[in-house]
Parts: C-alpha cells; sequence; structure tokens
C-alpha cells in the first residue's frame, strides 16, 4: 500500500517519462566535468588557488541553476522570491562562518600542508581522490551524528525542516553546524598530510556536490549512482520515514555502503521529506527563530 500511495503521488506532482533520456544520465558529468574543466582554466592561467576556486564556485552554482530550469523534476519544488530572499540571508551568514573555518583551515595550511609541483598528473589525481574519500569520511560522520545526538540534532534538524528540495536551501543550514562540520572535515586533510592543491580540490568538489545534491533537477545517476551520490539519493536522506533516512554523504557512496546507510532506488522517490515531527522546529522561513532555537529550550 506505502508503495502504491508513495507512486501515485509522484505521478501526480512529477512530469516524468517511462523512458530516461540521455540527457538526464549526462546531466552530472557533464556539470561537474564543465566546473571542474573552468577551474583548471583558471589554474593553467596562474590565478591564484583561493581566486580561482571562489569563481569557481559561483559557476558551479549558476550551472546548477541551470540545470534545474532545463531538467524540472517537481514544480512545486521550485523556489519562490521568499525561498530565494531567505536562503539568500542563509548564504550570506553561513557563507560568512563556512569561509572562516576554510580560513583557519587554509593558514594552518600555510605552514603545515606541502606545495605541489604537479609532475605526475596520474600522481595529483590519486592524492586527491584519496584526500576525497578522507574529508567524505570525516563528513560521513558528522553529519551521521548529527542525526543520532539529540544535542547536535537541534542544529542540524533546521536544515531539514523545509518541506521541497532545490539546489539554492542547501544554505538552510544552522551556522554552527556548518562551522563544526567545515572546521572538522578540513582540518582532517591537514593531519594527514595532503597538498593545498589536493585539498582545495577536494573542498571544490565537496562544496559542488553539497548543492548539487539538493538540485531539484530530473538527473538520473544510473551505475554511477553506486559510486557517487546524487539527488536520487539525498531525496531518501529527507525523507520523514526515518527507516529511508539514510545517505550521510554528499560526495561517494562509499562510506555509506561501508556502514550499512546506502539507500539507492534509481528513479523513486520518498513519498514526504521534511521532518517527522515538525513543531519541534520553527518554519523554515522563519530565519532569527531558527538562529536561536538550539540555544533556546
Amino acid at each position: 500500500m506505502k508503495t502504491q500511495s508513495m507512486t501515485a503521488n509522484l505521478n501526480e506532482q512529477i512530469d516524468q517519462k517511462n523512458d530516461c533520456p540521455v540527457t538526464k544520465r549526462l546531466a552530472y558529468p557533464l556539470t561537474l566535468g564543465l566546473s571542474l574543466s573552468f577551474v583548471y582554466g583558471l589554474y593553467m592561467s596562474g590565478m591564484d588557488i583561493d581566486t580561482l576556486f571562489f569563481i569557481g564556485f559561483f559557476v558551479a552554482l549558476a550551472s546548477l541553476a541551470i540545470l534545474e530550469q532545463v531538467l524540472p523534476y517537481r514544480k512545486d519544488w521550485q523556489a519562490n522570491r521568499r525561498d530565494w530572499a531567505i536562503n539568500g540571508i542563509y548564504f550570506l551568514i553561513n557563507g560568512a562562518f563556512d569561509n572562516i573555518a576554510k580560513l583557519a583551515v587554509a593558514s594552518i595550511a600555510l605552514f603545515l600542508a606541502p606545495a605541489t609541483t604537479i609532475e605526475s598528473p596520474w600522481l595529483f589525481a590519486g592524492s586527491a581522490l584519496l584526500a576525497l574519500i578522507t574529508h567524505d569520511f570525516f563528513s560521513y560522520w558528522w553529519h551521521r551524528i548529527g542525526h543520532q545526538s539529540k544535542l547536535v540534532w537541534r542544529f542540524h534538524g533546521i536544515h531539514h525542516a523545509p518541506k521541497k528540495i532545490f539546489m539554492f536551501n542547501n544554505n538552510t543550514v544552522h551556522f554552527g553546524d556548518l562551522f563544526i562540520g567545515s572546521l572538522v572535515a578540513g582540518l582532517s586533510l591537514l593531519l594527514m598530510g595532503f597538498s593545498q592543491e589536493a585539498i582545495a580540490l577536494t573542498l571544490y568538489i565537496a562544496s559542488f556536490h553539497s548543492f548539487f545534491a539538493h538540485v531539484n533537477a530530473d538527473v538520473r545517476m544510473g551505475a554511477a549512482g553506486y559510486l557517487m551520490m546524487g539527488p536520487e539519493h539525498h531525496r531518501f536522506h529527507h525523507s520523514t520515514d526515518i527507516e529511508e533516512a539514510k545517505n550521510y554523504s554528499s560526495v561517494t557512496a562509499l562510506w555509506d555502503q561501508v556502514f550499512g546507510t546506502f539507500l539507492y532506488r534509481p528513479g523513486e522517490a520518498p513519498e514526504e521529506i521534511g521532518i517527522k515531527e515538525p513543531n519541534h522546529f520553527p518554519q523554515s522561513d522563519k530565519l532569527l527563530r531558527n538562529i536561536i532555537s538550539p540555544f533556546t529550550k
């Protein structure tokens, strides 16, 4: 009965066909590939790492916003003016705290992380891949703790309050949750001795995926969905059904598979997203209340 109800609900709200067009399959590799190519072009031009990834981040956001328009998933999840305004404020606040964390990591990196002379692209690719997996491990556990610890959930639950998912409401997150998560995952790369370039590339891909996971676009990961995370995975993470609310990673599928929290049902979606007991949190558009709510009774 539950499966039938879920299917009927989706058929009413999602304009999907039985086939899977090539564009839906290619959306992920093309969007990520073009973003990385743009960043690489800036790097080859001699631009410093901080500047090129700052510019590249906004290029990635623009590409994902276009993706939502070209391949819309659910019309009732599209952001309205109030959504953009509220999440724009979140973006400024959280961007400041996230940047403070990244600046702290970057400052330490100047003393601890060696610069890399990329003589072998294969060696650098291997180092960057290992850095990404390491970063994903610590991000996975911080995210999972956010769901299992009552104290941390007071902060993280704010992110799950919205009843719709779109790219920009990835910003609906408490600055305390974001700051500690960024600091923990970033410092782990320093302690492991990765180069500045490998750390920068890892943080860029992680930032791309955190927004990509929330994109309101009909993107199909296909077989790649067993290796990397996408919107099909993360929608289940936002399910009100606790048994479905898995997938704590937002980049690779590795750690969810290792620790038994991986859920991948291509072409399907949860019946409802949000929080099972929404009265425990202010409404998602109540910005000030959400900021102070973790500190109040």
